[in-house]
């Protein structure tokens, strides 16, 4: 590996290669007249969803020459920092959830409590980079803090991300539902409010009347797409609620083989087959799956319907997005969702996968390398 250089305690590119950075010389001649840039890159650090595709574009743009430095908090800044040297911890919010669904109360207060205590801190540091880095854009998939920075410092912004679909979209709200939807709408205008391009991540790609707002089919990881979906006898299994264990109990009254993940076990009990997640065998179980079982997580919803399997979403109550996910799920006729768990529900659509196999010959992923080309040509107009 080259030599770097540490400025006040940041290390700062000297054109030079490392495992998370391309050296610009090397590129230039094959993309002539490109504007190369320095991008600052933040990632939300709840769940692993952000950092999951982030890093896939984070890759693009570095073969095409830019520079790239992340910041990155809680379990984006553990798979993040693995892959890339120029990475920056800072706090990130997180969820607490029982019994699957957020405790609201208890989530509500540890945030503000770090928000009073431990944000600044990290707000000053990523300050303190900024001058030491010379950005000349701000990426941020949900990641507040840089946001606040970046349009502090007069950097130009752009959101990448999915939960901005929801200040955008028409979609129905259920009384009950009205808590955690207004936590959330608020949330996402404060923490992301006057960026200069929301690029938003969405399952229908329809655009609307906003030249500031572009959606986009979802970026789909490359290990999953070298996989071809077939269709063995298990179903695939994933939830992040770790208590959500009495599923358990109902899922043995199945003849049906399940393989979860998501629980950090490695066992065998009956027909449910507990792995702890290792990237190679997790790609493989969706894939050969017949069908997948999941919360209301875009990221995999995504890659299910990359790899055209029938969906049954349990999403996270009082955690308003994955409820949004689930009834996108239901309106593209792939899957059903219900916020608490029947065994009827899922016999009902167990007995129903033909429906929704169908369904999902008609659900176009997109073509990858166009969604990245288009995604770096947004970029670059915000730039210029």
């Amino acid at each position: 590996m080259g030599r770097s250089n540490r400025v006040s305690g940041f290390p700062v590119s000297q054109n030079i290669i490392t495992k998370g950075f391309i050296n610009k010389k090397m590129v230039r001649d094959f993309h002539a007249g490109r504007d190369f840039m320095k991008i600052l890159y933040g990632v939300c650090g709840e769940g692993l969803g952000h950092a999951s595709r982030s890093r896939i574009l984070i890759r693009f743009l570095q073969q095409h020459g830019h520079e790239v430095y992340i910041i990155a908090g809680g379990k984006a800044y553990s798979v993040l920092s693995k892959e890339f040297d120029q990475v920056l911890k800072v706090e990130s919010p997180q969820a607490f959830y029982q019994c699957n669904q957020v405790r609201i109360l208890y989530t509500l207060l540890h945030n503000l409590y770090k928000t009073m205590v431990r944000t600044p801190v990290s707000f000053f540091k990523v300050r303190h980079l900024m001058k030491e880095f010379q950005p000349d854009l701000l990426i941020t998939d949900a990641e507040p803090i840089s946001h606040f920075a970046a349009r502090f410092s007069g950097i130009k912004r752009i959101s990448i991300d999915n939960p901005s679909a929801l200040l955008y979209r028409k979609y129905p709200i259920k009384k009950r539902e009205y808590p955690s939807w207004l936590f959330l709408f608020f949330a996402l205008k404060l923490s992301l409010f006057g960026a200069d391009k929301y690029i938003i991540y969405d399952f229908f790609d329809e655009q609307i009347n906003n030249p500031q707002v572009l959606f986009s089919k979802p970026l789909i990881q490359p290990g999953i797409r070298s996989h071809t979906s077939t269709s063995e006898d298990h179903i695939f299994v994933y939830q992040t609620s770790l208590s959500f264990t009495y599923l358990f109990d109902s899922l043995k009254k199945f003849d049906e083989t399940f393989v979860i993940y998501g629980f950090n076990r490695e066992i065998t009990t009956g027909n449910l087959i507990f792995k702890r997640f290792n990237e190679d065998e997790f790609y493989h179980d969706i894939a050969s799956s017949k069908a997948v079982m999941v919360n209301g997580g875009f990221t995999v919803i995504s890659e299910a319907l990359y790899l055209k399997k029938p969906i049954f979403s349990l999403p996270i109550r009082h955690q308003f997005e994955q409820v949004f996910n689930a009834r996108c799920i239901e309106r593209l006729g792939v899957g059903i969702s219900h916020q608490k768990f029947c065994e009827d529900d899922l016999r009902h659509f167990l007995s129903n996968l033909g429906f929704y196999y169908e369904n999902l010959q008609r659900y176009d992923a997109g073509n990858q390398n166009k969604i990245l080309a288009r995604i770096e040509q947004e970029i670059q107009n915000v730039h210029k």
